[in-house]
């Protein structure tokens, strides 16, 4: 059975930047998964990522493999704050990231993680078990997808989740309903009405969210007023991005604000496509879907009682975090990580209760900041976490 010193289970932004740093160190290091799968498969063309470009580039450890780098490589305008940054530049600058500091990726999927003595048997679908001393968890939001009931039970060609679409052109000319007040919900939305679709937003929310743009310049005084973190900008930003200040607050807090900050809203550069643009239906949820005439009914409750028939209902309604729905922890590890709902706990380095393993990423949330849902969390813990694995495998 073939070694290894540790295994990272993923290539997005957390998996390849741990796996770049573990590199640099000359630790000896194997990472599965399609890189940056979530972006690129999952996420509709034609969107623009949420994070400023100054925080939407991976934790390197060398000088200029970053976005500005990427750029100037490629001949390509680059600017630092207020963007929008596209997906398909983002895309350009990982697979470049990629290239050139974690070029072996392996295409496997992992199917369970037991541990054994020294470390773990890790098991895929179509490849030999591996042994790793140390595993890493760095799997993204994809497996947390949630449909809600009562919409959890009808059929796919229904009922999809924003995250289920990269190319939305099958729904030009056709009644589609957005459930969600949030980022996804809203660009999805808008994208769909920009090919024709005819949409409308169902959201709880009696108004959509659409924070103010960060200044397109600050000096001095305008840093010290308002502190730029990777994350934010502000400063309750220092708080919600820096893990040491982060893990003074008590645990009930921490995960209060692990689910609420940075919550469901709309960019800035998005509500001139969706305010006044896209038809929305306020302070609603809905009670009961069914099938209906090849398409969906859906009763909703809210100010009154109605009904809307549509064609199909896209899921705008995000990834509650619970590592019980990862495939690949059986019950016997599952029982052995210490969890607050939902959650594991983690130490400041992303170490479970089970030594050895880690997971880092928007489950970490509560353990280390805000910051770990966004590529920003990548610079607070991808250096960090490689000297822990560095310093346990050389003893």
């Amino acid at each position: 059975m073939t070694a290894t010193d540790v295994l990272v289970i993923g290539a997005g932004p957390f998996g390849l930047s741990i796996a770049a740093h573990l590199r640099e160190k000359g630790i000896e290091h194997s990472v599965v998964g399609r890189v940056m799968d979530t972006w690129r498969a999952h996420m509709p063309q034609g969107m623009n990522l949420k994070s400023e470009p100054y925080g939407s580039w991976m934790a390197t450890p060398r000088d200029g493999v970053n976005l500005a780098g990427y750029c100037r490589a490629k001949g390509l305008e680059h600017v630092d704050r207020v963007g929008p940054l596209s997906l398909e530049r983002f895309v350009g600058y990982a697979d470049w990231y990629a290239e050139q500091l974690v070029p072996e990726v392996r295409d496997e999927t992992v199917t369970e993680v037991t541990p054994v003595d020294g470390g773990f048997q890790v098991s895929f679908a179509a490849a030999a078990p591996v042994t790793a001393r140390q595993v890493v968890v760095a799997t993204g939001v994809l497996p947390y997808a949630r449909i809600p009931e009562p919409l959890a039970g009808l059929p796919g060609d229904l009922v999809t989740h924003t995250s289920d679409h990269q190319l939305l052109d099958k729904f030009t000319g056709r009644k589609v309903a957005v459930i969600g007040s949030g980022q996804s919900a809203l660009e999805t939305a808008a994208l769909l009405h920009e090919i024709g679709a005819q949409v409308q937003v169902i959201a709880r929310k009696d108004h959509f969210q659409w924070p103010a743009p960060n200044p397109e310049h600050l000096g001095p005084a305008g840093q010290l007023r308002r502190p730029v973190t990777k994350l934010c900008e502000g400063w309750p930003c220092v708080v919600w991005y820096n893990p040491a200040l982060y893990r003074r607050l008590p645990e009930g807090t921490r995960v209060w604000l692990a689910r609420r900050v940075l919550g469901p809203a709309g960019s800035w550069w998005l509500k001139d496509r969706v305010e006044g643009v896209v038809e929305a239906l306020h302070g609603h949820r809905v009670r009961e879907a069914t099938a209906q005439g090849g398409g969906v009914r859906l009763i909703l409750d809210g100010p009154r009682q109605t009904s809307v028939d549509v064609d199909h209902v896209v899921c705008g309604t995000g990834f509650p975090i619970d590592i019980a729905r990862l495939p690949f922890l059986p019950e016997g590890l599952l029982s052995r990580i210490t969890r607050v709902q939902g959650y594991p706990v983690v130490s400041r380095v992303g170490e479970s209760s089970v030594p050895g393993l880690y997971f880092v990423g928007a489950p970490s949330t509560p353990s280390l900041g805000v910051s770990a849902r966004f590529i920003a969390g990548t610079h607070t813990v991808a250096r960090v976490l490689s000297q822990s694995v560095a310093k346990a495998v050389r003893g």
